[in-house]
């Protein structure tokens, strides 16, 4: 494939100090070196000779002449503008003298390169990808091997318009990038390399200079606005991802949305990747030159003559990673693989918020959180986060809101409510929130001392009545704009949160048997599922036969009993421990449980907690049977029962959507990319967890494909593909995100085009400054916290007193929040390896802020700054360590101090706890739960609205009218 009179000068190539010096050397010597087309193939074997035959025409050498009919003798609808001149010195080219040489080589030995011969190619069976040849393969007879053959990369060859891409352009015509109404886009050069950074390493892409003879406008092959003007078909070949001056191929795009990662660890990834590669080369040209020199020496047992006829075994140097004329390696930053992101997320903005259009649900989950939204901050202040889920754990509608009331929700649950109609499906009946269920009340204060009267907790016939009467419905926003029927449920989770709030401390010694009697509390277990369960362990081998939580949860039907038996069980538990406290005295409730628990004793008297009964029983959905400890038989099968009730998997949905959008602050458009992206990619991950039968999906993840997939192999074959995942066109006006529109408030400004920000060019350079910027300008990009830095106002010097003092400026301290914890340390220690000093200090803080609120986070702020206070002395014992580590003391500190039990173990307490377990597990009212199973939810289904149907286009009526025309 590579001829030896075509690559053997690689070896031997000299630097290029310059583009002038190239011209003037080829200026010179141009009457020696070319003299018939075909001297091409050798004239690579210097600078002088790479540059000679296409300089400039006012030098000595010119291209062959071609005769051009004139104006006069052409008809002048088939005669179209002479082209346009262009110089073809390669010596602009942004990458290593012999990758130039390589490159043009292969365009020539393929007629690609201007004046070439043409060759022909059977059936066209041809690569655009042009790979160097392998250099430890290379015989240079008595040289010792050239590191130059090292140093190349392989390049894409990007030529729409040429006759290598026929097959694909078939009967196309190539659009302008201006908009002509009749294009003629031709070639205008060999146009310039674009340097591409991959997952395996470094490529370029030789994309061709075009020029359009109507209107004389040139532009390069790759501009991404052009690219965006060709057919998917065009798009689908080419490896990368393109923006206005960066260029990423598009296998690093699919990691970064495959990982997760951060781009800070992506970068890192990458330019570890891009080493890794360069010091194998390195090491495989050191190889290569020491099994020549050990040929010569006899090492193998018989000696060569190269040596001899050589004369020196002085290898030439391999060169830096950086080396312009060596192996040219770029450096790619965070920066930039978010700049590549956020262009990506953009072009795919309608599919993704298509695919959130299209999903549905019968029962709905709605909670807030500010987990994902502390790491963006606006001049409004803090925003919050607002997710509404279905059934199927699938998201509906994600949105961003810089306040919690009910008028900001209500025109996300009016997009809902168009949804459902547009798409004819009933709207949702059930709703679980994290508030606001029920109508509002007022709860007085209690006394200074009336928690310690159980009197004042029990619940007479009057309190019931007067909770129960009146107005129980609120006006909330579902409600309101989505379905006036909707039934909403307080969520059991945050309602348990609220009673553990009013605990004096989660390390209290009965804070876990307090936790434990109120989930039991709460729910009813099917006493059939249990006792299969119990079945099953006893068939696994596993004695005694006590399930565990998780089991249960998993494997046994739960109920949230009616209003009345469940105000009877928490009563109960609340009566058992309302006095309760540890050996020092500390009680486990706080003064303010018993207006929290006035307050939650409404909302259970109201059945905002009860689960909602039907004809047939709760809503369930049954996930199929699991042979338990993957034990075989039938009676380690045990089934998976999945509840419809509460938001507890969107406490999980949360935890992932702060792992999606990385970092601790990030800027509002990648905070919508990562976002928008982590919700999608949610949803297609609970269509597989769901296994539908008969559904068939693809083991990858991205909408824009699967779109395109979908629409082609229903043009070509009738019938889609992935049928369960075609996207509706019908757009239903709904916005997720930050592009949320919120009544009363600002939008969130989203710049799409901060990429395009740059200096302005000098008149005249326009066209070469905007399309030859490539990744290689990321090797000298500015550290993005420095430009932070630089960005701050600096105070004041006076020179005089810089000049008194004879040193340089130095940098001011900056002012921290708080002390510095690590206190001059890189490392922490657990409790279990703390000195005794520091035992003593965290004692006395423990022991000074005992009882009081917050105590974990006083006693870590007081002990950071004893660390602080202490770190200049090399001798001192105070260690730095953690909140985290201060509470696991405190927790062993509560199992040394009740070794036994934590509750009161005399022989009436005991015997009422036993009798309140029983009563709260198998002595309940309660045995059997029926279940109603609900079916999955639809996913993107046919719009059945007619106004949401496509308008009719002009050419639409141009084209019927003219097929009326011609039946006539």
């Amino acid at each position: 494939m590579y001829e030896n009179k075509n690559l053997c000068h690689l070896a031997a190539v000299p630097p290029v100090t310059s583009a002038g010096a190239g011209h003037r050397a080829s200026t010179s010597a141009a009457p020696s070196t070319v003299s018939t087309p075909a001297a091409h193939p050798t004239v690579s074997a210097s600078p002088t000779h790479l540059s000679a035959p296409y300089a400039a025409p006012t030098t000595s050498v010119v291209p062959p002449p071609v005769s051009v009919p004139s104006a006069s003798s052409v008809h002048p609808s088939s005669a179209h503008p002479p082209l346009p001149s262009y110089d073809q010195d390669v010596s602009r080219w942004n990458c290593s003298h012999q990758q130039r040489i390589w490159m043009k080589v292969e365009m020539e030995t393929l007629g690609l390169w201007p004046g070439s011969q043409p060759v022909r190619h059977t059936m066209n069976m041809i690569s655009l990808w042009r790979y160097p040849p392998q250099p430890e393969l290379i015989d240079q007879a008595s040289e010792l091997p050239s590191p130059n053959y090292f140093h190349l990369h392989p390049f894409f060859i990007w030529k729409p318009e040429h006759t290598i891409m026929e097959r694909v352009r078939s009967t196309y015509t190539l659009p302008c990038l201006s908009g002509c109404l009749n294009p003629h886009v031709v070639s205008s050069g060999v146009g310039r390399p674009r340097v591409i950074i991959g997952t395996s390493g470094q490529y370029y892409i030789l994309a061709s200079r075009l020029t359009c003879t109507v209107c004389k406008k040139y532009w390069f092959a790759d501009k991404p606005q052009w690219v965006d003007m060709l057919p998917s078909r065009f798009q689908n070949i080419l490896p990368a991802f393109l923006t206005y001056k960066k260029a990423l191929c598009k296998t690093v795009l699919d990691e970064l949305r495959r990982t997760g990662k951060s781009p800070n660890d992506m970068a890192n990834q990458l330019n570890e990747a891009l080493h890794l590669k360069y010091e194998r080369a390195h090491l495989a040209y050191l190889s290569t030159v020491k099994n020549v020199l050990d040929g010569e020496r006899g090492v193998y047992g018989q000696r060569t003559i190269t040596g001899a006829v050589r004369g020196t075994t002085t290898p030439a140097p391999f060169g830096g990673y950086g080396d312009a004329n060596g192996w040219c390696g770029v450096t790619v930053s965070a920066h930039y693989l978010v700049e590549c992101l956020i262009q990506q997320y953009h072009r795919q903005e309608d599919t993704l918020n298509y695919l959130l259009q299209g999903t549905f649900g019968q029962a709905l989950r709605a909670d807030h959180t500010r987990k994902v939204a502390r790491k963006v901050v606006l001049a409004s202040g803090t925003m919050s986060s607002y997710a509404v889920m279905n059934e199927n754990w699938m998201i509906l509608s994600w949105v961003m809101l810089q306040s919690e009331s009910d008028k900001s929700l209500e025109p996300m649950y009016e997009g809902l409510s168009h949804r459902y109609i547009s798409a004819g499906i009933p709207k949702a009946m059930y709703q679980w929130v994290d508030r606001d269920c029920c109508a509002s009340f007022n709860i007085p204060n209690p006394g200074p001392l009336e928690h310690l009267d159980w009197d004042s907790w029990k619940t007479t016939d009057a309190i019931a009545a007067d909770a129960t009467s009146g107005h129980l419905i609120n006006t909330c926003a579902s409600r309101s704009k989505f379905n006036n029927n909707i039934s909403i449920k307080l969520d059991l989770f945050h309602c348990m949160r609220r009673f553990t709030r009013e605990c004096v401390s989660e390390h209290h010694p009965l804070h876990s048997a307090f936790c434990k009697f109120l989930s039991a509390a709460f729910t009813v277990v099917d006493q059939t599922d249990l006792q299969r369960l119990k079945e099953a362990y006893v068939f696994c081998g596993i004695e005694p036969a006590n399930p565990t939580k998780q089991h249960i949860r998993q494997h046994c039907r739960t109920r949230v009993p009616p209003p009345k038996e469940l105000l009877e069980r928490v009563e109960g538990v609340l009566h058992r421990f309302h006095l309760e406290s540890d050996p020092d005295g500390v009680p486990l409730f706080k003064p303010s449980m018993l207006k929290m628990w006035r307050i939650q004793r409404v909302h259970i008297l109201r059945g905002c907690l009860s689960d909602p009964v039907l004809a047939e029983g709760i809503h369930y959905r049954h996930g199929g049977t699991v042979q338990l400890n993957h034990v075989k038989g039938e009676g380690a099968a045990v089934p998976v029962w999945i509840p419809v009730r509460g938001t507890s998997q969107q406490e999980g949905f949360h935890y992932h959507q702060a792992k999606w959008v990385t970092g601790t602050v990030v800027s509002t458009e990648l905070f919508q990319a990562q976002g928008m992206m982590g919700v999608a990619r949610w949803n297609f991950q609970r269509l597989l967890d769901l296994k539908l039968p008969g559904v068939r999906l693809p083991a990858v993840f991205d909408p824009v494909l699967i779109m395109e997939l979908n629409k082609l192999s229903e043009a070509v074959t009738g019938q889609a593909k992935y049928p369960f995942l075609r996207v509706s066109q019908a757009d239903t006006g709904e916005r997720f995100g930050l592009q949320y529109m919120e009544p009363g408030c600002r939008p969130v400004p989203l710049h799409w085009d901060k990429h395009r920000s740059q200096r302005g060019p000098a008149v005249g350079d326009e066209e070469r400054h905007s399309s030859e910027l490539s990744a290689l300008s990321e090797s000298h990009a500015v550290d993005p916290l420095e430009e932070m830095w630089e960005e701050r106002p600096a105070d004041p010097v006076d020179p005089s007193d810089v000049a008194s003092l004879g040193v340089g400026i130095v940098d001011q301290p900056t002012k921290e929040k708080g002390p510095v914890k690590a206190g001059g340390l890189l490392f922490v220690l657990d409790h279990s390896r703390w000195t005794q000093p520091m035992r003593d200090a965290i004692d006395g803080l423990l022991a000074k802020y005992h009882g009081q609120k917050d105590l974990l986070a006083k006693v870590d702020f007081d002990y950071a700054a004893l660390v602080q206070a202490a770190s200049k002395d090399p001798n001192s014992l105070l260690h730095p360590t953690t909140k985290q580590h201060i509470s696991r003391y405190v927790k062993h500190l509560a199992k040394l101090t009740n070794t036994s039990s934590s509750l009161n173990t005399s022989q009436e307490k005991l015997l009422e706890t036993q009798q309140l377990w029983h009563h709260l597990t198998e002595g309940s009212e309660t045995v059997s739960v029926p279940v109603v199973t609900l079916p999955p939810a639809p996913v993107n289904p046919p719009s059945s609205s007619k106004s949401q149907e496509s308008p009719v286009t002009k050419s639409e009526i141009e084209q019927m009218r003219w097929a009326a025309e011609k039946g006539k």
